[in-house]
């Protein structure tokens, strides 16, 4: 065979190559799994070997590294758990490690060791060869050689985050007094700990002081050091020390004793100078923090929803694959299960996985079709729902947190899907709803582009119906009636709603004499809220002030109330469970939901005009604002030399009743983006459609000076047909992610403008507005940026618990504690 045009293609790559090594292009065989990966030494990318023969049609690259991953036998437990508590352990959340924490991340959780082994495949001949082989090119054993120390395009995504969110300045780094006459250290080693009878050489930091080298502290698993350098720092008190073998021109891991965190040092070259070492010539030889910190993490999975008393069992096969978690990934995780687990989704996607993978020779790991085929194989087919061994006994009480099955991990698909999202880019907890219509919506622009062949429905208009808005005016009683297109119905909770108001009340006079504690034994009593209330709440008519009516073109008030004028496929119903306090901190009501299995909510739809209704006539064109000034101050300030338009602005703005009040204005606003531009015109009511919202500059000032910006303020006004003071309400209880949300409003803005009329919106599918529970997703923790979420899903007649890579049979699914649910529709 020729490999003459091959090796012409291979080059070592460098560290911004896109290697993927971790999981294989079309399925989700793993370096683990029984034949490994091959990775292609031309375009980097992994293959399993099922799938080397579609890789070589489309490409002809015959030349693989085999890269696996072999268990290494372990049947002893780990020094550090003997004659520990579990108790005192096992509830610990995820913490920063530092430079390793004594008894570490958790020393129960068994670790699996693994070594890895490599070899050189050349294909379609199945020959191997050792890659010390003298017959191995030397650019072939070159590129191999980086490949093994290389990290993968997913790991690498993941370092960054990391270390994006951990590392501040320290507040020691710019006092530091380095000793006199230091030692000189060799930047290229060999290292060994100062301490006498130590005889450690990994894991060693030098203390910026006085050049001290010293051993980090035990490791969960025995190794990591004896705590010497923090043995040093307690007899010197010197506060910073840098990781050796983790130095390099872009990072080295410092730590701060007394802030007791990695951080940053804004002197590290200067320091490190002082011994002689120069960052530019060293090279990185351990795992930093951030990646010994992520091993951790991506192993712990959090398991704290269970069924007390109940040993739930594990189930497995076809429809019953878990997620691994891939840190803080488990709302992306939860969708994904609920998603596949729906008709149009599977028909969607997994009937065309053999011919997608055949037909597109785009980058499979850029590729949106190819990637959501592999997860309906991967979730769906079975062969990932495989049980994984465990020596943990079984305990009613407590779900083991070692994973029950293989499961899949979806990292290319994490990477592709969130990779220019300021917030599934990151390894940070989200909120399971906004990656649901994330995701809906890079779904329908696929959609534009998705291949030929391809006959079945785009499976997210099965969530969309058309919302109808009525607008009553206050004075002349004429309504309007637009529509819009949603595809989630959020609706209110409500404690008002409770119906064991009496029950509640009984329970926290009992905490109140009890201090605050629950009495030992004593069940906790929370107020029980029914869903069909938070649904009726959510369509009761709502008074709106400030109302321009095209009848009289004059101001009054205007009666607004919605309802379905189409109803889903599948009704997707989100509970808005958290709000915030009155000095605007996070909260979350604490509520069980009445969920019944079966709804009913024909009573809520929409007919459109009414027989004895007359119409608001359609608005016409805003005139020009007069203005509410005289010629007089304008002339005043013109005089002042003030520019005209930052003149008529400031006018406008303050009312146009006294020049010292708008020249204030300006000394204020004089640094404003668009101060010189024209002044806007007179407000327009957000209600009236086909028009550009202009609001009232001074409800936008009255907003940024609650500290939101000129952007997030309009935001805030649009979304609630221009008043002041629902906006504030709308921006407090959005504060989380604001940012985003205007981004995306002004992205939806300018590449796909919203329809509001019903004349322009797109059809979507209408039934009976009769609906069964299909599954739920759950939250733990008090903010949706934290904690841990869970889905639960009937299938077959049976509740099936996923979570993360546990997938179990519910024997009391906790409907009550639901974030999302999932209805489908019963009747078409």
């Amino acid at each position: 065979m020729n490999l003459l045009p091959d090796l012409n293609q291979i080059k070592p790559p460098t560290d911004k190559s896109r290697l993927w090594k971790d999981e294989c292009c079309y399925c989700f065989d793993t370096p683990e799994s029984k034949n490994g990966l091959y990775i292609d030494l031309v375009s980097l990318l992994s293959f399993c070997k099922d799938h080397l023969q579609l890789n070589y049609s489309k490409t002809k690259h015959h030349i693989y590294l085999n890269y696996k991953k072999v268990v290494v036998p372990n049947s002893s437990a780990s020094p550090t758990s003997k004659g520990k508590n579990k108790d005192e352990t096992s509830e610990q959340p995820p913490k920063k490690l530092a430079i390793g924490i004594e008894g570490g991340f958790d020393p129960y959780q068994e670790e699996v060791k693994y070594e890895d082994h490599y070899s050189l495949f050349i294909f379609p001949d199945g020959k191997e060869m050792e890659l010390d082989n003298p017959e191995v090119p030397s650019i072939v054993k070159q590129t191999c050689d980086k490949i093994k120390t290389m990290n993968s395009q997913s790991r690498k995504e993941e370092i960054v985050s990391w270390n994006a969110e951990s590392v501040f300045p320290s507040a020691f780094a710019e006092s530091i007094i380095q000793i006199d006459n230091p030692k000189r250290i060799n930047p290229k080693g060999p290292w060994k700990c100062d301490v006498e009878d130590c005889d450690k050489k990994e894991n060693l930091w030098l203390n910026l002081t006085d050049g001290f080298i010293a051993c980090g502290r035990k490791y969960a698993d025995g190794s990591g050091g004896n705590g010497h350098a923090q043995k040093h720092f307690e007899e010197t008190q010197y506060p910073i020390s840098v990781k050796l073998g983790s130095i390099t021109k872009d990072h080295a891991d410092v730590y701060s004793y007394p802030e007791d965190e990695m951080v940053g040092d804004p002197l590290l070259f200067q320091h490190l100078a002082h011994f002689g070492l120069n960052p530019n010539i060293m090279e990185k030889t351990e795992k930093s923090m951030a990646e010994l910190e992520l091993d951790q993490n991506l192993n712990f999975e959090f398991g704290k929803i269970q069924e007390k008393g109940k040993i739930l069992e594990n189930v497995f096969g076809p429809g019953l694959t878990g997620i691994e978690n891939l840190g803080n990934s488990c709302y992306m995780s939860s969708v994904l299960q609920m998603l596949f687990s729906l008709d149009g989704f599977q028909n969607r996607y997994q009937s065309n996985t053999e011919q997608s993978f055949k037909e597109i020779t785009q980058d499979p790991t850029q590729s949106f079709e190819i990637q959501m085929n592999k997860l309906a194989d991967g979730l769906l087919s079975g062969k990932y729902s495989v049980p994984i061994e465990t020596n943990q006994p079984k305990n009613p009480n407590e779900e083991s947190e070692k994973a029950t099955q293989i499961g899949i991990a979806p990292k290319m698909f994490k990477s592709l899907v969130g990779s220019n999202h300021p917030a599934f880019s990151t390894m940070q907890q989200q909120d399971a709803l906004e990656f649901f219509q994330y995701l809906v919506e890079f779904i329908d622009r696929a959609e534009f582009s998705r291949p030929s062949w391809i006959d079945s429905a785009n499976p997210t208009k099965n969530f969309q119906f058309h919302m109808e808005e009525r607008i009553q005016c206050g004075s002349t009683n004429k309504v309007k009636y637009n529509r819009r297109l949603e595809n989630v119905l959020s609706v209110p909770v409500s404690l008002d709603d409770a119906t064991n108001k009496p029950q509640v009340a009984e329970y926290e006079e009992k905490l109140k004499a009890n201090n605050g504690v629950r009495p030992k034994d004593e069940e906790e009593i929370r107020p029980t809220i029914p869903l069909l209330s938070c649904i009726k709440n959510s369509f009761e008519p709502y008074k709106v002030d400030d109302f321009l009516s095209p009848a009289t073109n004059s101001k009054t008030f205007s009666l607004n109330s919605s309802k379905m004028a189409t109803f889903p496929g599948v009704l997707v119903i989100h509970l808005k469970k958290y709000t915030y306090n009155a000095d605007y901190t996070p909260l979350k009501l604490n509520v069980f939901m009445d969920v019944p299995d079966i709804i009913d909510i024909n009573n809520l739809r929409g007919l459109g005009l009414k027989n004895n209704e007359e119409l608001l006539p359609e608005s016409s064109p805003p005139a020009a604002a007069k203005p509410k000034y005289s010629q007089e101050m304008l002339d005043q300030m013109l005089s002042m030399d003030i520019p005209l338009a930052i003149a008529k602005k400031a006018l406008t703005a303050t009312g146009g009743k006294d020049v010292e009040l708008a020249m204030n204005w300006v000394f204020e606003h004089s640094g404003d983006p668009g101060i010189n531009d024209e002044p806007l015109p007179e407000p327009i009511s957000a209600n009236l459609p086909n028009q550009q919202l202009v609001f009232n500059p001074i409800d936008i000032d009255n907003l940024v000076s609650m500290g939101f910006d000129s952007d997030q303020a309009k935001l805030g006004l649009k979304k609630t047909d221009g008043n002041v003071e629902r906006a504030a309400d709308w921006l407090f209880s959005h504060i989380d992610n604001l940012n985003d949300l205007v981004q995306k409003d002004k992205s939806s803005d300018s590449s796909a403008p919203k329809p509001s009329t019903s004349s322009s919106l797109q059809p979507v599918s209408d039934g009976e507005g009769k609906y069964q529970l299909l599954g739920f997703i759950s939250h733990l923790g008090n903010n949706v940026q934290h904690g841990h979420y869970v889905c639960h899903i009937l299938k077959d007649g049976r509740w099936i618990k996923f979570n993360d890579r546990h997938v179990q049979l519910s024997e009391q699914p906790p409907k009550e504690l639901g974030y999302i649910y999932f209805y489908r529709r019963l009747y078409n």
